[in-house]
């Protein structure tokens, strides 16, 4: 009897467990006739977003006024840029500065800094402007309004294609459209009428047995890294003035023709944005 009471036991505690991995395993709608259909798309989109960076550096014997001199190209830098693109570009800035040392000559004949607090020769201001557009057809005219000021460093013009909510809902859209007519041309090969839809998951599938949490995925080409094809000039642009500035006691003007002669046209790279989904639709109702 106790041997009996014992067996009972066990199969009661391992009838949920059993049951639970019956329903994973065995999903409700295979005592059925089912077709199951992958739905995959690809998209190619236009970019909509592009980045590009400029610094300026300035040296001086007083920390203050390198600073000075250094935040003053990089505000006018900011201006232009606005200037063109307005509210369709977000910029960062920053500036730090750092000491540069007197030099010895060493035996072997190489000059070394002097790295003490009284060989301080001077102070070396490094104003840094980072640009992302949101507007990719301004991206190159707002990158040559700022290669206009003559920075000291400026990076490459990239373009990509960032996920957002809308260039993801539409990549599933489609997937979900490439399903809906797999299962369509299954039936029809078939010879049975298709019927309701039962399943659909946004993932690599299958339905069919094996669950799956991966979501959609978006898959992005390498940024490009040049700038986006500006609108064409007119045949000659008149010396319009976009911003002007004064920059250690100088005023400095910016102009249309500033820009145009350093807008360089290019062609954007394709961007490309893909989903998949899982379908399982009924046979016959």
């Amino acid at each position: 009897m106790r041997k009996l009471i014992i067996a009972v036991a066990l199969l009661a505690f391992a009838s949920p467990v059993t049951a639970q991995e019956r329903v994973f395993e065995e999903p409700y709608w295979t005592d059925r006739p089912v077709i199951e259909a992958l739905g995959r798309a690809k998209l190619e989109l236009p970019p909509n977003r592009a980045s590009f960076d400029v610094s300026f550096v300035e040296t001086n014997k007083d920390t203050k006024k390198a600073m000075q001199l250094a935040v003053e190209r990089a505000r006018a830098a900011y201006d232009a840029i606005k200037a063109v693109a307005g509210a369709d570009s977000r910029i960062q800035t920053s500036v730090n500065v750092s000491p540069y040392y007197e030099q010895y000559r060493q035996k072997d004949g190489d000059r070394v800094e002097n790295r003490r607090a009284d060989k301080v020769k001077g102070y070396e201001a490094r104003a840094s402007v980072r640009v992302t557009m949101t507007n990719v057809e301004l991206a190159g005219k707002a990158r040559a309004a700022a290669l206009a000021l003559a920075p000291e460093q400026s990076g490459q013009l990239s373009v990509r294609l960032e996920r957002t909510a809308e260039v993801s809902r539409q990549a599933y859209e489609a997937a979900v459209r490439d399903a809906a007519a797999r299962a369509r041309a299954s039936a029809n090969a078939a010879g049975a009428p298709l019927g309701k839809l039962l399943v659909l998951q946004e993932g690599n599938g299958p339905c069919l047995g094996q669950w799956t949490t991966q979501p959609g995925v978006i898959a992005r080409r390498r940024s490009a890294y040049a700038p986006s094809p500006s609108p064409e000039p007119a045949p000659r642009l008149q010396s319009v003035t976009v911003t002007a500035a004064t920059i250690g006691g100088k005023d400095v003007i910016i102009t249309e023709e500033d820009i145009a002669a350093l807008n360089l046209p290019s062609d954007d790279a394709p961007q490309f944005v893909q989903s998949q989904v899982c379908a399982v639709y009924a046979v016959g109702d």
